[in-house]
């Protein structure tokens, strides 16, 4: 996984091996979906042509690799899907959100895939912020009942058409994350920071149902704030099967408690990103 940061350990919390998958899991607790078997400590995933999954309580991972799967997809869905139901397993929650540092904490991208946090974090990385994430970020519940986050791995994910709306003509090795797919891999190893943070402030990105001709950052109340930042959890088909709906809603109460939160609504087939990052910039506290 060169995805992930070396780390020595004595004893693995969660082992990843090659193997045989279970062809099905049962139980009372279990629901099934098209491709995908779900309980709160198992989880069965069938991808046509690239493998099959299995995540079991909270610290093993099983991966059967199917013919004609290549190695790039088997790390992608092991780390998007397969890592994912891990963690819930371990009664974590994941919010499906970007984010860069500022001053003493960080700032929060959510959205859903394709809204364009991965762009937007990159555009601020050309203008000098750290990044802190991409595309995923875990809740850390702390003893004073506020929350601090953590990042996922150090590897930004961007499609090949944002090259052109940010401007960048060299990225570095530039390296596809899935074979045939106009997708690309950037890593940030050197710069990762792994210690949880605080959160300052959070965007919600909306590409979507608005007649707009100009980007709009208007901030909500409390109650839009839940409401809209609880429907951006990460894998939210896991954590509802998984049974986590209870965590989850504690969770994310706690994160937006006196949190600025925004919404940010852009034309869609706009390139605002230099417009986007200018009235974002003047949010910023």
């Amino acid at each position: 996984f060169p995805e992930l940061l070396p780390y020595q350990f004595e004893k693995a919390e969660v082992t990843v091996h090659i193997g045989k998958t279970p062809k099905s899991i049962e139980g009372d607790d279990v629901l099934h979906k098209v491709s995908v078997s779900m309980s709160p400590n198992q989880y069965l995933l069938h991808l046509l042509n690239i493998a099959n999954y299995y995540a079991a309580n909270g610290n093993q991972i099983v991966i059967e690799p199917l013919q004609g799967s290549d190695e790039n997809s088997l790390r992608l869905f092991a780390l998007s899907n397969a890592f994912s139901a891990i963690l819930y397993q371990r009664n974590s929650i994941l919010l499906h959100a970007s984010g860069v540092f500022f001053k003493h904490g960080v700032i929060l991208f959510c959205g859903n895939s394709g809204a364009g946090k991965s762009t937007l974090i990159t555009a601020l990385q050309q203008k000098g912020y750290q990044v802190f994430t991409d595309d995923v970020c875990v809740l850390q519940p702390q003893l004073d009942n506020s929350i601090k986050v953590i990042p996922s791995y150090p590897m930004i994910k961007l499609w090949e058409d944002s090259f052109t709306k940010i401007g960048i003509s060299d990225w570095g090795e530039k390296k596809r994350i899935r074979d045939h797919l106009p997708k690309y891999a950037h890593y940030f190893h050197n710069q990762f920071i792994t210690v949880p943070q605080n959160v300052l402030q959070l965007f919600v990105l909306d590409n979507s149902h608005t007649n707009s001709l100009d980007v709009q950052i208007n901030q909500l109340t409390a109650l839009e704030a839940f409401d809209i930042v609880e429907k951006n959890s990460y894998r939210q088909l896991q954590m509802i099967m998984m049974k986590k709906r209870k965590l989850h809603f504690k969770q994310i109460a706690l994160l937006i408690n006196g949190l600025p939160v925004y919404k940010c609504n852009r034309p869609e087939s706009e390139n605002t990103i230099d417009t986007m990052i200018a009235k974002i910039e003047n949010c910023f506290v």
